[in-house]
């Protein structure tokens, strides 16, 4: 596969999703849900993979109206919203088993959560998760739309479906707060941010599309890390450099 663009986020495109999402969000009301993360300096700190409660607990550090349990995660884990654990290490006699998840368990927790909270489906959730973290096959009328959406391929005679409409919003959604949770940032609060997209094909044959969120400042996805147009460099090194400069504001502030 290979990276085709990374550009700020298209002013039509958000409003076109924007638009509905404020529609879908108004007929859905669920509770909201947040990510406890270590951090450093900003930045999420790397542990050593996680159990499952512990990741609960850092999700709702990055989305604080976290209301998911471990019972409700291990469904989730299930239905494709969460990643599967990468090791199950048996205690051995009555203790069990206890399985350790990956360290971007956290961020991808938190990241589902608030993406619910806007009122997408567990099945919407679960389909942006894996456009997002590794690409879906373009292999029907919805992804086609899907794509087209993502792609600002809008013309005023494109009319796409309800679902295309969801799905993409679904995807935007979750992969902006990723990108947010990953930089330690609350998912609740999303930055300006550049989309970078992917397109592939699978073991098959097939077309296969992958987008994703980089947050200038704060966070760079691994697929575009090193390999970032000047002008999104610049942008970065003037967005921290602000972001120095205030904080050393407030220590000093803080001092006096």
């Amino acid at each position: 596969m290979r990276v085709v663009t990374i550009e700020a986020a298209d002013v039509r495109q958000s409003r076109f999703l924007e638009e509905h999402g404020r529609e879908l969000a108004k007929k859905n009301t669920k509770a909201r849900s947040r990510v406890p993360w270590r951090y450093h300096a900003g930045r999420v700190e790397v542990m050593n993979g996680v159990t499952l409660e512990e990741a609960v607990e850092a999700a709702r550090k990055l989305y604080p109206d976290l209301t998911l349990k471990a019972t409700s995660a291990r469904m989730w884990t299930a239905r494709g919203l969460l990643p599967n654990p990468e090791k199950v290490e048996r205690l051995g006699g009555r203790l069990g088993n206890r399985a350790h998840y990956s360290d971007d368990l956290p961020a991808q927790m938190a990241a589902a959560a608030f993406t619910a909270s806007q009122g997408y489906t567990q099945k919407q959730i679960a389909q942006a998760r894996r456009v997002v973290l590794e690409g879906m096959p373009v292999a029907d009328d919805l992804m086609s739309d899907v794509v087209r959406i993502l792609t600002n391929n809008i013309s005023p005679d494109f009319i796409p479906s309800k679902g295309a409409l969801e799905l993409a919003g679904a995807v935007q959604r979750y992969s902006i707060s990723l990108a947010m949770a990953r930089g330690g940032r609350t998912v609740s609060r999303p930055w300006g941010h550049m989309v970078g997209i992917v397109h592939g094909t699978d073991t098959a044959g097939r077309p296969t599309f992958a987008y994703y969120a980089s947050i200038p400042g704060l966070y760079w996805d691994p697929r575009i890390e090193g390999k970032q147009p000047d002008i999104a460099l610049d942008l970065d090194q003037q967005i921290r450099a602000q972001r120095a400069a205030l904080a050393a504001l407030r220590d000093r502030n803080g001092a006096s």
